[in-house]
């Protein structure tokens, strides 16, 4: 038997219609909450880096806000010309845009900063919670009351101590205690009253790169593996290394140039200088000469060869003829410039032995000669008696002759 197909029954279409309806308002709800997700977490984000431009600004200026005027509000303009957000940061989200004001701890004397949306759309109670749930740090949000509540309740704050007006259905955040503590960078520029800005707390690695346009380095101590190059230099304590080489003088204002062992100094060039090798004695390097256009002078000189002059012998010092002198050899002169000689311990004119002699003849009585010489006379007589010997003349010395038992003279010396 044969059967006809009718189709779908209204039953069955009803059915699916109910199901439906059951179904679809829930997926609707689903995408809602979805979109709403993601548009609270973005704005979330955003609030984060708003949150995180205020906290480097309250901390840059701590010493300038505390010594103004208090409560001072900032908005995102503010922070875009600062530097501390960039220019392209959008000021507002779901239409709010955000205003921060800063205050003073009445206990703690520290600075303290709340944050809320203001204008725009206001945001569902969910919405709110959500948003501050996501929020770094801090996060709230301004209820019927309009106070700042965290997200979680565990905060809350009157906005109108920080010179705020915040209304129902925005987002809140709190910056205090650590949170605006000085940030870890290092200052370029002097924070009146806080040195420590500016004051590193660890090494600096340089990677190689230079330190540039410097003023003055000041510290305890520098260890460089390679050399140094500088105009001028400076130092109070001691300088050690291996050997110095300048293009200039090395000049001591009031000190020794001071060596060690058997070193001097040497004129590398020509190899001369002078040194020391024992207590005693200041030596020439590689007994190179002393040649000076002006006096060498000293307590004594010694010559182990000969004693040249280019020109007189001056002897300053004078002895007379006759008296004792030590040691024999010495060579001196008297008053009057004659040579004297130290001769058995007697000091005695010089003479010479050799010349010709002269016959002055056989005499009786008296006789009277001259000596027409610059030498020492001799005369020797023989065969006679010697009563009496006299002699005249400026200078003249006789050396009295020896008298033999038998009246016989042996020898007589006159000089002038």
């Amino acid at each position: 038997m044969k059967k006809t197909d009718k189709g779908v029954s209204l039953l069955e279409v009803l059915l699916v219609i109910g199901i439906m309806v059951m179904v679809i308002p829930k997926v609707y709800e689903n995408i809602e909450n979805h979109l709403n997700n993601v548009r609270w977490q973005n704005a979330a984000e955003h609030a984060n880096t708003y949150n995180t431009a205020v906290r480097n600004y309250v901390a840059d200026n701590a010493s300038t806000l505390l010594a103004g005027s208090l409560p001072k509000t900032i908005t995102p303009a503010t922070l875009i010309q600062k530097g501390y957000l960039k220019s392209g940061f959008s000021e507002s989200n779901f239409g709010q845009s955000y205003i921060t004001g800063i205050a003073k701890n009445s206990k703690t004397s520290r600075l303290e900063a709340l944050t809320c949306s203001n204008g725009g759309q206001s945001l569902s109670e969910a919405g709110m919670r959500s948003v501050a749930s996501m929020i770094e740090g801090l996060g709230g949000y301004i209820n019927s009351s309009k106070q700042a509540i965290g997200a979680g309740g565990g905060w809350s704050d009157t906005p109108s101590n920080y010179g705020l007006n915040c209304a129902t259905g925005h987002i809140a955040m709190a910056l205090v205690g650590a949170d605006l503590q000085e940030s870890d960078r290092l200052y370029r520029y002097s924070i009146t009253n806080r040195p420590d800005l500016n004051r590193m707390h660890t090494a600096i690695d340089m990677n190689s790169n230079n330190l540039n346009n410097v003023g003055t380095l000041n510290g305890n101590a520098a260890a460089l593996s390679g050399d140094i190059s500088a105009r001028n230099g400076t130092f109070s304590g001691a300088i050690s290394g291996n050997t110095a080489t300048t293009n200039g003088d090395i000049t001591s204002n009031n000190g020794w140039l001071v060596t060690k062992n058997s070193k001097g100094w040497m004129n590398s060039t020509y190899g001369g200088g002078w040194y020391m090798s024992d207590s005693s004695w200041l030596r020439s390097v590689n007994n190179k000469g002393i040649y000076t256009g002006g006096q060498v002078k000293g307590g004594t000189v010694r010559a182990d060869g000969r004693l040249y002059t280019g020109e007189y012998l001056q002897l300053e010092k004078t002895a007379t003829a006759g008296a004792s002198c030590s040691p024999n050899g010495l060579v001196g002169r008297d008053s009057t410039g004659a040579i004297l000689s130290c001769q058995s311990g007697v000091w005695r004119t010089s003479g010479s032995s050799n010349g010709s002699y002269s016959n002055l003849g056989s005499h009786r009585g008296s006789f009277t000669g001259r000596n027409t010489g610059s030498g020492t006379l001799f005369v020797y007589a023989s065969g006679m008696r010697i009563l009496s010997i006299s002699h005249s003349g400026n200078g003249t010395k006789v050396k009295l002759p020896q008298v033999t038992s038998a009246g016989k003279l042996s020898n007589l010396e006159l000089s002038t």
